[in-house]
């Protein structure tokens, strides 16, 4: 952001010199342009921060996602949070852990269908790639946005 900040600041200085070489009605005009312009310019770099994607590692690890229960839960917010992915089945949570890293449970599917019984994941009718689909529900998404990042 600083190298884009100074690129444009220089660029303003530069068409300021310029215009201050004029001899013309216009002269002001084009100052005060220029000056509404770097204050704009000044404003965005200092309010517009480009938001980094929090990788899943680090999501797991800020939520402090230890058990495959809440893992589960967890990379089915992230990929419907970060990724778009809505409906999710049970291939996408297995990429998800070999993307972590991490070693995924015996019986992912089991894990899903008791994360539903709680209420943290809604069946969808539709199957996704010939596969059971599902969505975070409410619940699921305030479950894990409640847990501390630490």
């Amino acid at each position: 952001m600083d190298n884009v900040k100074n690129k444009v600041k220089n660029k303003l200085d530069e068409l300021e010199s310029r215009i201050e070489n004029l001899n013309n009605p216009v002269r002001d005009i084009l100052i005060d342009i220029v000056e509404i312009i770097r204050n704009i310019a000044e404003n965005l770099s200092t309010h517009l921060e480009i938001p980094r994607e929090t990788s899943l590692t680090e999501f797991i690890n800020k939520k402090k996602l230890k058990s495959h229960s809440d893992r589960v839960v967890g990379m089915a917010y992230y990929l419907y949070r970060y990724r778009g992915v809505d409906p999710f089945n049970v291939k996408d949570i297995e990429k998800m852990y070999e993307e972590a890293r991490l070693s995924s449970p015996k019986n992912l599917s089991d894990i899903i269908a008791k994360r539903a019984k709680k209420g943290y994941f809604i069946e969808c009718k539709e199957k996704k790639d010939g596969l059971k689909a599902w969505k975070i529900s409410a619940s699921g998404i305030e479950y894990i946005e409640s847990l501390s990042e630490g």
